[in-house]
């Protein structure tokens, strides 16, 4: 009887120490995350993972969470929650749209304030919506990210190791770009990674189609990067380690979801790899109007990838 009773209290001491330790991880995910974007739980959008879910990403190019930027990187998001599949369409920062209430420019422009007005996240949305012929809150998340904001975020994850395949080298007149990479394997911290997104000083450029419609070029490069994060964060996307980068994503990271949204989102794919993650080319070439560089695409093709890849219904 004795030997039961101790046996029974350690069991309590033991289950107290575990709601303790799990309780405490809870805390420190809701404590740290609850940085991103304080206040959204005002206008909150629904997460309803019985359908699709679309997150459009931006990339800025503002070293500082003040300054006036431009999307230099534009990524639309599917994820399918059923199936746990990842659709991924890269929008190349000079392609020619029709901005709503502003008619055609590049699409970078639309989430600038210092070009337009209302230029933001929810321009940027609106203006991919009309893009792929979405419906109004087809796209009812965004993430925005600057470029010091990335640098933390790759830095939180432990780096990223990636196959360089050219010397990356350029330095700006100004001094405000500097990219030196070497080629082959390597693992780059948030520095070295931003350099290789940023990189289009080669043949390819910014966004470059060959003659059987393989994208090159810096799109390229930043998909490969994504495909690279995925891979090697899964185990990072569980109770345990998530914490460690909770504070750096919300200091980071301009959102419309929620700390539990996000949360939701991290545990459903925990187990994702980049073989769930489906590439979508994007259809479009580029070409010289009134002496301004534009990617031009096919709109039609991408109302038909809208539609097919894109959609908030579960297939």
């Amino acid at each position: 009887m004795k030997y039961r009773k101790i046996l029974k209290q350690v069991f309590i001491w033991l289950l107290v120490v575990l709601l303790a330790v799990v309780g405490y991880f809870i805390y420190y995910i809701a404590k740290n995350i609850s940085f991103i974007n304080k206040g959204t739980q005002a206008n909150q959008v629904n997460l309803d993972l019985t359908k699709n879910v679309n997150i459009l990403l931006l990339g800025t190019d503002a070293r500082t969470a003040d300054e006036g930027a431009r999307s230099d990187t534009i990524i639309l998001v599917n994820i399918d929650p059923k199936d746990k599949k990842i659709n991924v369409l890269s929008i190349p920062r000079d392609t020619r749209v029709d901005i709503p209430g502003h008619g055609y420019d590049k699409i970078n422009s639309a989430f600038n304030k210092d070009y337009f007005d209302d230029g933001g996240a929810d321009l940027a949305v609106k203006t991919v919506e009309s893009l792929l012929g979405l419906p109004e809150d087809g796209i009812p998340f965004y993430a925005v990210v600057n470029f010091a904001g990335f640098e933390k975020v790759i830095d939180a994850i432990g780096g990223v190791t990636i196959d360089v395949k050219e010397r990356m080298y350029y330095y700006s007149w100004t001094g405000d770009v500097k990219i030196d990479l070497q080629p082959g394997v390597q693992h780059l911290d948030g520095e070295k990674a931003l350099e290789y997104a940023r990189f289009r000083y080669d043949a390819y450029g910014d966004f470059t189609v060959d003659s059987e419609g393989n994208v090159h070029g810096r799109i390229e490069r930043q998909q490969e990067l994504l495909k690279a994060i995925v891979d090697q964060t899964k185990d990072i996307r569980n109770l345990w380690r998530f914490p460690q980068v909770a504070k750096a994503i919300g200091e980071a990271v301009n959102t419309n979801l929620t700390p539990s949204q996000i949360t939701k989102l991290g545990l459903l794919l925990k187990d994702v790899g980049s073989s769930d993650v489906q590439v979508i080319s994007f259809p479009g070439v580029p070409d010289l109007i009134d002496e301004i560089s534009f990617v031009v695409p096919d709109y039609d093709r991408l109302k038909e990838i809208g539609s097919e890849y894109f959609s908030l219904e579960i297939k």
